[in-house]
């Protein structure tokens, strides 16, 4: 109602998602990485799910939808809680939606500190309980490799219990990803 989106309920065992995609926002970015968000997209609408983003139309988040669109996928794009400040948002907005509560997994395209923060709070949450929702760095160039190294030491060095590495895994291929956040 008053052009408020929704975001459509997953019904059980129907196997439909709300994907949730972090990317890059910026077009300076090579051919490869723009490609890989592309082919997202393509895919994700291709096996019926939504796609749940920041409503961008530039970088990597553009190229998902782009991709999502043109296989005539649905496409739900929503503001990040941290636009939530005064000044920027209407404030007698029906329902603000937030990404990681009506989402129900998170895929991490190449990005900037943006977007690494944002997949590491959804991973940060995971692992704290918070909620039990699978997490997905979808890679391109080795560009997500260093971050899971990082993750990986904390968990070798003591800094984070084992079942951190349960909580999200790293793919190069789009369809093993999302089999990933299928299971």
């Amino acid at each position: 109602a008053h052009g408020v989106p929704v975001l459509p309920k997953k019904t059980g065992g129907d196997g439909i998602l709300n994907i949730c995609v972090f990317g890059a926002a910026r077009d300076e970015i090579g051919e490869d990485f723009m490609a890989l968000g592309t082919a997202l997209g393509r895919e994700l609408a291709a096996r019926g799910h939504t796609l749940v983003f920041g409503a961008g139309g530039h970088g990597m988040m553009g190229a998902a939808a782009r991709g999502a669109y043109e296989m005539g996928g649905k496409i739900i794009g929503v503001v990040p809680y941290f636009f939530n400040t005064p000044g920027i948002l209407f404030e007698h907005c029906t329902e603000l939606i937030r990404m990681e509560e009506r989402s129900d997994a998170f895929i991490a395209l190449p990005g900037g500190i943006g977007t690494m923060e944002e997949i590491f709070e959804v991973i940060t949450l995971s692992s704290l309980g918070r909620m039990q929702k699978k997490s997905a760095f979808l890679d391109a160039e080795s560009y997500w490799e260093p971050a899971v190294e990082l993750l990986r030491g904390a968990v070798d060095k003591g800094f984070a219990g084992k079942e951190l590495n349960e909580h999200y895994a790293r793919f190069t291929d789009v369809e093993a990803c999302l089999d990933y956040l299928e299971k």
